[in-house]
């Protein structure tokens, strides 16, 4: 089983060592739309998700679990 979109990214923030409140003001969202991200209560659209990979230095596709 994939981890929830959710896991992934809170995984992703966590491993380049930012902070929820960071990665908002680096994607230009608030601290609110991170935690409600990572905690599956919405879903990045998908300029966030591109904002969202750039800055974990992955793919959005990866980001989604899609084969490329």
């Amino acid at each position: 089983m994939y981890p929830a979109i959710g896991d992934k990214l809170r995984m992703k923030r966590l491993t380049r060592n930012l902070t929820q409140k960071e990665a908002a003001k680096i994607i230009g969202v608030s601290v609110y739309m991170i935690s409600a991200w990572e905690n599956d209560r919405y879903f990045p659209s998908a300029v966030r998700m591109e904002q969202l990979a750039a800055l974990y230095d992955i793919s959005a596709e990866e980001l989604l679990d899609y084969d490329i």
